[in-house]
């Protein structure tokens, strides 16, 4: 590794600060091996910002003892602990640096206790003895309150599940909140009487009960969120703000749907469907323990990942019930022990009313520079590697190659558009792809329209090998003909050929081929986005998920 001048080069502006105060604190420490100080800490740097964590990890731990009063160390190793999922490593850095910290430095002290404060809530919300509280008195009360709102009710009416979202339609768009609010309506469709909560701070206007599609929806809010909330202070107010406002709605069971790390509402709902004596279930809509990092080769490896997935089966196995989205993901949810027959499948569905086939709007034709042109493309955020838009780039840049005046039409926006943009800049794509950014939901049909083809481009990553995306089912009610990468949930919807034709995940020359034969055989075309509208039109209509829904409901209870 480099030293001297160079070493101090690698070091980020921070850090250099850092070594000014530390040199004037306290005489500067050598590492195992006897190297400087500020070698080690740049060899960390650059594991750190090369994404190499399982290395940075490795030099943490080796040199922990030998550098552990070291500030500068201690702050990039924090760094690197944290960027490489490894929770349990960034306490003990933390605690180190506290030890290393005089009281004179308040300032300092106060950031590293928040920090330290942080990650201990961090590992106390995946530890198996840990659950969100509800105090006593609000147990009491709640309990009370159901008492008096069932009396109220009444007997002899429809059954109602209390579903628990983590968020909702009108506040926010996204295929989780349009699940929502198909899947209520055929609840009520088939006679049930659902009723919403969404999670605590959830953005909204207040905290008055509001229609959605005429289910009745109510939000908790806070009138002040506390400053620097831990995870687990944050569940236990939640457990706390949730349980007065199920108990006065009565429910007969509690239906808690996935949260934004999957498991957190799941450990909130169960806390207080126990304090209640409800009986609930767990919508698992995700598996979302690889999301923490957008690096693909340590996502799956991490302690985050372990302590999340482990976490996230244990409320499926406390549930009285699973449902899931997928044949994929009720088989990884069997294998990691759930009873089979507590795991039910409610897939992802379509209005082929609302989503039918049209024509091209000219005036989109014309913005976009579509006249005469093979156009194939993908409708989804820009926020996750797993969506894999560059796919499309390439796969054009080779039809061109080929002959084929193909261009990729990326529909939507999010945090990796620029990077999705700089890859087509850097391999010249010109007007073979189009980016359109976000475009408005009544728009969206409009865009299908203007494609050819349908792609799901999703890479090999966890989630896209057992997740269902909701957009398929939309491109294949369009009219389209689908093409995806070879992942088990994406050919469960082609059907192994049947409705739609699928290429290697991660191989846009693949994609290139197999789009290259559909562009020369329009008949084929045709075929699939026939067997694939019918299809979606009888087996994935929202309105069989009413029957399912209270399928599950009936058993559950009859159960108890």
């Amino acid at each position: 590794m480099p030293s001297g001048p160079r070493a101090r080069r690698a070091l980020t502006s921070a850090a250099r600060r850092g070594y000014r105060v530390a040199q004037r604190l306290r005489p500067r420490a050598s590492a195992s091996d006897g190297r400087p100080a500020a070698s080690v800490c740049a060899e960390l740097e650059a594991l750190t910002q090369e994404g190499r964590g399982d290395a940075a990890v490795a030099l943490v731990r080796r040199e922990l003892d030998a550098l552990g009063r070291d500030v500068v160390f201690l702050d990039l190793a924090r760094r690197a602990a944290s960027r490489a999922g490894e929770p349990t490593l960034q306490l003990e850095v933390v605690r180190a640096q506290l030890a290393a910290t005089s009281r004179l430095e308040a300032p300092v002290r106060a950031r590293l206790e928040r920090a330290r404060r942080q990650v201990e809530g961090r590992l106390r919300e995946t530890d198996p003895s840990w659950a969100p509280g509800v105090p006593a008195e609000v147990v009491r009360s709640a309990v009370e309150l159901l008492d008096q709102a069932r009396a109220e009710r009444g007997g002899g009416l429809p059954l109602r599940p209390a579903h628990l979202l983590k968020i909702a339609l009108p506040q926010r768009q996204s295929g989780y909140s349009v699940r929502t609010r198909y899947n209520l309506a055929a609840q009520v469709e088939a006679g049930l009487d659902p009723v919403a909560v969404t999670a605590l701070d959830f953005a909204a206007d207040d905290d008055s009960p509001q229609d959605v599609h005429g289910v009745p929806h109510h939000h908790l809010r806070r009138a002040e969120v506390p400053v620097h909330e831990t995870h687990d202070e944050h569940l236990d107010a939640y457990a706390s703000a949730l349980a007065p406002v199920l108990a006065g709605l009565a429910p007969d069971l509690l239906h808690v749907h996935s949260g934004g790390r999957g498991y957190e509402a799941a450990l909130v709902g169960g806390a207080v469907a126990q304090a209640l004596g409800l009986p609930w279930v767990y919508e698992v809509r995700g598996f979302f323990e690889a999301t923490w990092s957008p690096d693909p080769e340590h996502a799956e490896v991490a302690e985050t990942y372990r302590r999340r997935r482990a976490a996230d089966t244990r409320a499926m196995l406390a549930a009285d019930a699973v449902v899931t989205l997928s044949e994929s993901m009720r088989g990884d949810i069997v294998g990691r022990g759930v009873p089979a027959e507590r795991v039910h499948v409610v897939p992802n569905g379509v209005d082929a009313q609302a989503f039918s086939p049209r024509e091209r709007r000219p005036e989109l034709v014309q913005r976009y520079g579509l006249e005469g042109r093979f156009v194939f493309g993908y409708v989804s955020n820009l926020d996750h590697y797993r969506e894999a838009q560059e796919l499309l780039v390439d796969a054009a840049m080779a039809l061109r190659a080929k002959g084929v005046d193909a261009t990729a039409l990326v529909v939507g926006d999010g945090q990796r558009r620029a990077e999705v943009e700089a890859h087509a800049a850097a391999v010249g794509a010109g007007d073979a792809v189009v980016f359109t950014g976000r475009v408005p939901h009544d728009e969206v049909l409009d865009h299908y329209a203007l494609m050819d083809v349908f792609v799901v481009p999703r890479v090999d990553e966890q989630a896209a090998r057992l997740v269902t995306p909701l957009k398929p089912f939309e491109a294949m009610a369009a009219g389209l003909p689908v093409v995806v990468s070879d992942l088990p949930a994406l050919t469960e919807i082609t059907g192994a050929g049947a409705r739609g034709e699928s290429f290697p995940a991660g191989d846009g020359t693949a994609l290139a081929d197999v789009l290259a034969r559909l562009h020369a055989d329009p008949a084929r075309r045709a075929e699939l986005a026939a067997a694939g509208r019918e299809w979606v039109s009888t087996q994935r209509s929202w309105s069989a998920n009413g029957p399912r829904y209270q399928a599950v409901y009936d058993a559950v209870l009859r159960d108890r």
